[in-house]
């Protein structure tokens, strides 16, 4: 009999401890979401939607939300950690990803990046203008047919024309790239099926490239030029202007993420 009671009331002290120690566990798990909560507040940020016209999509910047159920549980039994938050991407509607049916014009409008697509030609001055453009440590992009894309030997960073429909050749060589509306041929209906985004060209110069750029300069815009002899003059003041402006100069994966 002794032994029950002692039994008895060893239980009851250790249900007590325990139920102590379940509400004081709770208490600072219930601190651990509220931190979270209060970051979250802070720190979620919304997609930035863009806008569409006429010509094309202008694209929209993605935002991140703190992912509160999976770092609640990355925390439990630690305590709040900032390097332990994790977040997921708040897609926007018009992202290049789900508009493959839709030409983009522009990247999105709050970032101060624009980025310049060289037109190749017949590559007479194609080695002057990369001098420039590496010289200035600026990445540059390449508007290339499949006559070109074996002579220049780069594989990043380029964007495709053509008024016919052999872009399966052009894939089988290149695995990423960008179509563009060149003429009015709707390149978009073949690019589509493939889930390639095209671009509509919205800001093209033959020459007077300084001069143009000057007027028409602003976020995520999309600059293509001839190569040739007058843009190639015109390229290092108009770098160095658009860099003075604050504007950085990025590639068009870039540009368009």
């Amino acid at each position: 009999m002794y032994l029950k009671y002692m039994l008895i009331i060893f239980f009851t002290i250790f249900s007590f401890y325990y139920a102590d120690k379940v509400v004081e566990l709770s208490n600072y798990n219930d601190t651990i979401m509220a931190s979270i909560n209060d970051y979250a507040i802070n720190n979620d940020i919304d997609c930035r939607e863009g806008y569409i016209n006429e010509y094309g999509i202008t694209l929209g910047l993605d935002g991140n939300i703190v992912n509160k159920n999976k770092i609640y549980s990355n925390m439990k039994g630690i305590g709040f950690k900032e390097e332990l938050i994790e977040y997921d991407k708040n897609k926007c509607i018009l992202n290049k990803e789900n508009n493959y049916d839709k030409y983009i014009i522009r990247g999105n409008i709050y970032n101060s990046n624009v980025s310049i697509v060289l037109d190749i030609d017949d590559l007479k001055y194609y080695n002057d203008f990369v001098t420039i453009f590496n010289n200035e440590d600026v990445t540059y992009n390449l508007l290339v047919n499949m006559n070109s894309i074996n002579n220049i030997g780069i594989k990043d960073n380029i964007l495709f024309k053509t008024n016919t429909n052999n872009i399966n050749e052009f894939k089988k060589i290149l695995s990423s790239f960008y179509c563009v509306k060149y003429n009015d041929f709707e390149i978009i209906d073949y690019c589509k099926k493939l889930k390639i985004n095209s671009i509509n060209i919205m800001n093209y110069f033959d020459n007077s490239f300084l001069s143009n750029t000057k007027k028409i300069l602003d976020k995520g815009i999309i600059i293509f030029i001839k190569e040739n002899k007058s843009n190639l003059n015109e390229l290092l003041p108009t770098i160095k202007y658009i860099k003075s402006r604050g504007y950085n100069i990025v590639s068009i994966d870039e540009l368009l993420s």
